[in-house]
């Protein structure tokens, strides 16, 4: 995650892309400690701060205290089998609660709010 501004960003990062633009559902993120958070009440659907993804090597073991989050293209999320919603999973830290807890709470991650 990256806590800078979009009008900071004078260039493109050495390795891999910055993405803005995306929601959280089931969550709120703490821009602070740089994690996932209660949502505040009535709070369903946040804007997420721009992401840097870079190219890895794929990992076969999650590490300790992060959340594998879903990210779908619409929040319909079963999507059909002609367009699938499911695109990517991406790791969030998990704050203060374990990952299990998001995982029960449905948060995901979604690039559009409309279907």
């Amino acid at each position: 995650m990256s806590n800078t501004e979009e009008k900071d960003i004078t260039q493109p990062p050495r390795d891999g892309v910055y993405i803005k633009g995306m929601f959280l559902e089931g969550a709120s993120w703490d821009h602070q400690a740089g994690c996932l958070a209660e949502p505040r009440p009535m709070e369903l659907i946040v804007s997420m701060p721009i992401i840097q993804f870079k190219p890895v090597e794929s990992k076969k073991k999650a590490v300790k205290g992060t959340f594998s989050c879903p990210c779908y293209l619409y929040p319909v999320r079963t999507g059909t089998r002609e367009r699938p919603s499911f695109t990517i999973a991406i790791d969030l830290k998990s704050g203060s609660a374990e990952p299990e807890f998001w995982t029960k709470r449905g948060t995901a991650i979604l690039l559009t709010l409309a279907y």
